[in-house]
């Protein structure tokens, strides 16, 4: 099946879109920036931005509603769909089949590039909050499961790539740069 959207017209569509997840999400686009609501079709856009590829809407559904019955739960999703096309930003959610994908571009991508690049300090400085701060969902536990793995996993990385960037030769003033960033906006469990 073709999808929604062919190749060279998402990237154009996303072009304009730019996604922050650090912190309290926010999506920037036409040259304005908004924060996004804790609400399901935003906790969808968020979690299908971070994934970047092909996810069910099977595995969707029961993410976002996990104590519904399979029925139910599609139909909210479909429901959740049906409201992100009134958002202009949101046309880029590409459809094939029975799967979804939104990748625009975001600060998390961008940390993860300079990771894989040995970028250090770059990702470092990238991850300045907390993934999605204000997206907890006490109420759902399929959801809170997957955010806290996200957390933990993106800390992790970020403590990695800290500890070599300070093993390493350092100037006073990076270094200093980087002593300031010690987590007091991430949850930082033990020393660094």
């Amino acid at each position: 099946a073709a999808a929604r959207a062919s190749l060279p017209a998402f990237r154009s569509m996303t072009a304009a879109i730019r996604l922050r997840l650090f912190g309290a999400p926010t999506v920037a686009h036409g040259g304005r920036s908004h924060v996004l609501p804790r609400e399901r079709r935003t906790q969808l856009i968020a979690y299908l931005a971070l994934r970047r590829t092909w996810v069910g809407r099977g595995e969707l559904a029961a993410l976002l509603w996990p104590e519904q019955p399979a029925k139910l739960a599609y139909t909210n999703l479909r429901k959740a769909l049906h409201r992100l096309q009134s958002l202009p930003w949101a046309a880029g959610l590409e459809q094939q089949g029975s799967a979804l994908r939104f990748a625009p571009p975001t600060d998390v991508e961008d940390f993860e590039t300079a990771l894989r690049e040995r970028r250090l300090a770059e990702a470092i400085a990238l991850q300045r909050e907390v993934l999605l701060a204000g997206f907890d969902d006490a109420g759902n536990e399929a959801w809170s499961a997957w955010l806290d793995f996200e957390r933990g996993r993106l800390q992790a990385n970020w403590r990695s790539a800290l500890k070599e960037r300070l093993s390493a030769e350092v100037d006073d003033t990076e270094l200093a740069d980087l002593a300031s960033r010690r987590p007091s906006r991430l949850p930082c469990q033990g020393p660094i």
